[in-house]
């Protein structure tokens, strides 16, 4: 069941973000606490039981519509469905934007079977030398 992340998920999660990807954004230990704590405070931050993944996700985000920020599956936990679950629960809730890196193939056929399209590029927007995609999938209707 999703579930809201309370402050004692926060080391789970922490662990979920250890993974090479997100190392490449310069994300240690120490980073991915402080990220989930900012979570915690300026959006809405959901995990499951056990915490094996996490979905950071502000309703009136990009273009004041429902926006992704973050989505994470432990490496251990990976296709198990865990993403999908959160997507399933965040679409319903008005999930309409995502951004994700231009070079993660797998994350892009992810949105993309999903009904995620293209919309746009920010080469730098997160961290020089990487670009983000702009998905939209529109609202439900």
């Amino acid at each position: 069941m999703v579930r809201p992340a309370q402050r004692e998920d926060l080391e789970a999660l922490a662990q979920v973000l250890d993974q090479p990807f997100f190392r490449g954004y310069g994300l240690d230990r120490q980073g991915a606490l402080r990220l989930l704590e900012r979570a915690l405070m300026e959006g809405e931050l959901y995990t499951l039981d056990p915490p094996l993944a996490l979905a950071w996700y502000r309703p009136k985000g990009g273009f004041d519509r429902g926006y992704l920020r973050l989505l994470a599956v432990a490496e251990t936990a990976q296709g198990r469905g865990l993403g999908s679950l959160l997507m399933d629960f965040l679409e319903a809730r008005g999930l309409e934007f995502v951004l994700a890196e231009r070079a993660n193939a797998q994350a892009l056929r992810f949105y993309a079977r999903r009904g995620f399209q293209e919309v746009g590029r920010l080469p730098g927007f997160v961290r020089p030398g990487r670009e983000e995609v702009i998905l939209w999938r529109g609202p439900a209707t």
